[in-house]
């Protein structure tokens, strides 16, 4: 495994230049100067071209090659975590709609082939981050063993209960939900849960972190874990957790170029999507705009915005977001020619994003190779395999580990 995470680092230390600077704070990258065929390429693509390109990220790889020939290496850095169906028989382990109301189909596939990748299941469980307990319940319905679901939301805890109680799945009376905020929870304590395998099913970012630290130290017998939002953690800087991981050239990574790992989303509803595209514009406009008055060119983040300001049109977003740099705007400005400017923006932002997406399954698979790591280092044989299919899930790296006694 640290040969496969060296590859890596080495590959990602090396071509850092196209994915590092985040484009949509970044109009115009160091590599665009570098590689003026390649920017000139990027940005001259038709929207049907980049469309046809997006769908297919193989298509993508194939036709960047020609201007960036280390492309043709990612394949074999990636190649190598494969499921195993065959010995899974993860869809058998799904529950049908009358074992699982209320249990979106979607979260009801996942849990089902997770648990069938995770059989044998012979040991009282512990989900970790268990929101409504979907995954809780299915683990108990594969197994028959007790499963205990770990929430800090008291809201998801009562609706998980009343689900449990509404459901005509066998074995749901071993299923106990209970409001705990794990990153409370410590090692070797009374408050530790006392079950030998832990499972989290997308916890974030120092969630899933905490766990790994925590449960290596109370030499946990068994976690199996897939994780999520990498970024979402209270260190500015990535902060590696195997010893072998701290010679990494990318120590200095930021959580905004860590959040590259988790910007593939083909779960999301067309609607959904679109809104989120169309605040993305509006941020741009207003950037521009706001760039334009203030003669400063340095990108200034704002806050997260709710699609509900969408309905409120483009002229009162701006001065929202005006009112969060704490400035305001004049009373006569070109509203359709700034929108104008961030569609425009956008579409540049999209089409430097095909390079920079090259890069995300394999600096994904580079921190998730970290935890891999450092479970050896504790003492842990640890397995490494993607447990459904990118278009069920594209968070589908699923981490085995045993405590070697």
């Amino acid at each position: 495994m640290f040969n496969r995470w060296q590859a890596l680092d080495s590959w990602l230390s090396e071509h850092a230049a196209f994915w590092q600077p985040v484009p949509f704070y970044t109009p115009q990258p160091d590599w665009a100067v570098q590689y003026p065929e390649l920017y000139r390429a990027l940005q001259g693509l038709s929207a049907e071209d980049y469309a046809e390109l997006q769908r297919d990220e193989a298509a993508i790889t194939d036709w960047l090659i020609d201007w960036l020939p280390a492309l043709s290496q990612r394949a074999s850095l990636l190649e190598g975590f494969s499921t195993d169906e065959s010995a899974a028989q993860t869809s058998a382990w799904v529950l049908t709609e009358a074992q699982a109301p209320h249990m979106p189909e979607r979260k009801r596939i996942q849990a089902g082939v997770l648990t069938g990748c995770l059989q044998p299941l012979s040991q009282p469980i512990t989900d970790w981050c268990s929101g409504m307990g979907h995954l809780a319940r299915t683990l108990a319905a594969a197994s028959g063993q007790p499963v205990t679901g770990l929430e800090w939301n008291p809201e998801l805890v009562d609706r998980g209960e009343q689900l449990i109680q509404a459901s005509h799945c066998p074995h749901q009376t071993k299923v106990t939900l209970q409001q705990q905020d794990v990153l409370q929870l410590q090692a070797k304590t009374t408050h530790w849960p006392d079950t030998p395998h832990l499972v989290a099913l997308h916890a974030c970012g120092d969630l899933h972190r905490h766990l790994l630290y925590q449960a290596a130290m109370a030499r946990q017998t068994r976690i199996s874990l897939v994780p999520c939002c990498y970024h979402l953690t209270a260190d500015t800087h990535w902060q590696p957790l195997a010893k072998v991981t701290r010679q990494s050239a990318l120590h200095g990574l930021t959580q905004a170029q860590m959040r590259l790992a988790v910007q593939e989303t083909v779960t999301a509803p067309a609607r959904v999507t679109e809104q989120r595209e169309q605040l993305n514009v509006w941020r741009l406009g207003y950037e521009a705009l706001r760039q334009s008055l203030a003669q400063d060119d340095t990108y200034r983040p704002l806050p997260s915005s709710s699609v509900k300001q969408l309905q409120h049109g483009f002229p009162a977003f701006c001065h929202w977001a005006a009112s969060q740099h704490a400035g305001t705007l004049p009373s006569q400005v070109d509203w359709p020619a700034w929108l104008h400017q961030g569609e425009q923006r956008y579409a540049q932002v999209l089409r430097d994003e095909l390079l920079r997406h090259q890069f995300r399954r394999p600096l994904e698979l580079w921190l998730v190779l970290d935890y891999v790591l450092f479970l050896q280092e504790a003492g842990y044989q640890v397995k490494l395999q993607t447990f459904c299919a990118r278009e069920l899930s594209p968070r589908n790296l699923l981490i085995e580990a045993r405590y070697q006694h």
